[in-house]
């Protein structure tokens, strides 16, 4: 075996990547992330605007794209578990996925072809097709880079140090992706147009440039060499992985507890806080930089305790704070009911810090149980369903809290209509929900020209306000504390990990013995 071929498994068997390497290694989550708020934000509109779709059938399309990438996200894994190339399975599926993702969403983002706006079936299958290729490229991406980082290293708090650096990178494109339309609309560059531009050259030039840096200078991890495990096989032992299925409830509900908040913020601010649409764009921003400023604290809180322990924290954290969301309102505190929310945003802010580090770092821990056991890594197969019941978890949390607001006769107003929910988050300049009218499907939509500054709070009934105020904290911190009670004692802790680890590596150094060479990787 040539020195080529040793300096990986070196590299990664060695413990955790030097700083240079580690962000190489999570550089690439930023373009990546900043395409995917605009993806079901801003392109709905600008191809009902601009290109001649009705937001129905772009609703539509949408749903059927991120069914069929629902459907296959655990063959994607199963299959990346189970390729043997060349150049290493996690570098290879990583470096080609991203074509087709950098691809389809250039496509998507600048739909370029001189064909009549009247021609729905060019633009539909336009955008289904490329569509479909961009989401799948994601998640062959996000997968391989996800599992990467769990393979990468082997030690209980490196693996903590690898997802931070990635999930930093991954708030920090959400960041972009939420501040760039201010930044274009303040050098004289306002609309859906020049964002989708600037998106597509962050996303055509950084991504393939990131992903080669990546593929080129982080090492493949080490992995074990045995006979594929059939698809079935895999899925029986996930089931018979409990504290994977432990930890996968626990994520799944915390998860709705972020998603019920998430998906109602809008008609909060608007009618129980009274904040208009440039408060709610601060509050977004306040929300993701305590994200990313609050990860050295949980890293720190992690190592003094456990993985946990520390999330654990985190969501009782969230939940001290929420708990005080319903008597921050305007009919509470007037004016002060704005500055009183943005503390809470901050805290619930570094709470989602943890939420997006501990649990995969958490899920890399109980792939080693996986592992122990058959002496496989099915790394993949594992965050597949994992990506699999975060996308059903957050699906119901979205349409929970509008079922409950609609069966206590909550008027959504013109911010209902899909046209209005994309304009008051991504617009900057000045907006008038009044001047914001249903339209028909098919019909295409007329712009406004709007002249005021607010978002102007609709008069709910007493029920309703509660119910909002009620689906925004506490039914969220109810799910929080559940998901705490499952894993405050979480059965796989440094002790244990390590424990795996070292089973692991006999099982490693038998098989290279009954082999007769010196070594472990393929």
């Amino acid at each position: 075996m040539t020195d080529q071929t040793k300096r990986p498994e070196t590299a990664a068997a060695s413990g955790d990547l030097s700083l240079s390497r580690l962000l190489a290694f999570a550089a690439p989550a930023l373009p990546i992330a900043a395409f995917q708020l605009p993806f079901v934000i801003i392109v709905p509109k600008y191809y009902a605007d601009n290109v001649g779709l009705s937001l129905t059938l772009v609703g539509a399309l949408i749903i059927a794209v991120r069914l069929i990438d629902a459907m296959l996200d655990p063959f994607i894994g199963y299959f990346s578990d189970h390729s043997r190339p060349k150049w290493g399975r996690r570098r290879t599926w990583f470096g080609i996925a991203a074509i087709p993702t950098t691809i389809g969403a250039l496509m998507v983002f600048r739909p370029f072809p001189d064909v009549d706006p009247s021609n729905t079936l060019f633009w539909g299958g336009w955008f289904f097709v490329w569509s479909v290729m961009m989401s799948l490229g994601y998640t062959a991406l996000s997968l391989s880079h996800q599992s990467w980082a769990a393979e990468i290293s082997t030690s209980y708090y490196g693996r903590n140090r690898t997802f931070a650096a990635r999930e930093v990178s991954v708030v920090m494109g959400t960041l972009v992706a939420t501040g760039l339309p201010f930044v274009l609309s303040r050098v004289g560059l306002p609309g859906d147009e020049p964002v989708l531009i600037g998106l597509s050259l962050l996303v055509g030039i950084a991504l393939p440039l990131l992903a080669f840096g990546t593929v080129r200078f982080v090492p493949e991890p080490r992995h074990t060499k045995h006979a594929p495990t059939p698809f079935m096989t895999g899925i029986r032992g996930m089931r018979d992985n409990a504290p994977f299925l432990r930890l996968l409830l626990a994520f799944a509900l915390s998860n709705m507890a972020n998603g019920v908040p998430a998906a109602i913020l809008l008609y909060f601010v608007r009618d129980y806080i009274h904040g208009n649409e440039e408060t709610q764009r601060f509050f977004l921003l306040l929300y993701f930089l305590a994200g990313v400023l609050s990860t050295p604290l949980w890293l720190w809180v992690s190592r003094k305790t456990s993985k946990h322990r520390a999330w654990s924290i985190a969501m009782i954290v969230a939940s001290i704070a929420f708990v005080w969301t319903p008597f921050v309102g305007f009919d509470t505190l007037g004016p002060w009911s704005v500055w009183a929310f943005g503390v809470i945003m901050i805290f619930a802010g570094m709470a989602v810090g943890a939420d997006l580090m501990l649990p995969p770092s958490m899920q890399s821990d109980v792939i080693d149980l996986d592992t122990a056991r058959t002496g496989e890594q099915h790394t993949g197969f594992y965050f597949a369903i994992w990506a699999l019941a975060t996308k059903i978890a957050l699906s119901i949390a979205l349409g929970f809290g509008f079922v409950i607001l609609g069966a206590v006769g909550f008027n959504k107003g013109a911010v209902s209509e899909p046209a209005a929910v994309v304009e008051q988050i991504q617009t900057v300049g000045p907006t008038d929900v009044s001047g914001i009218v249903p339209v028909e499907p098919g019909k295409k939509i007329v712009k406004k020209h709007h002249t005021t500054s607010e978002t102007r709070p609709i008069r709910q009934s007493p029920l309703a306000l509660w119910t909002l105020a009620i689906l925004y904290a506490w039914v969220p911190v109810v799910l929080k504390l559940i998901a705490v009670t499952l894993v405050w004692n979480f059965p796989v802790g440094p002790a244990e990990q390590a424990r795996l680890r070292a089973e692991i590596e006999a099982n490693l150094a038998d098989e290279r013995r009954r082999n007769g060479n010196g070594n472990g990787a393929h």
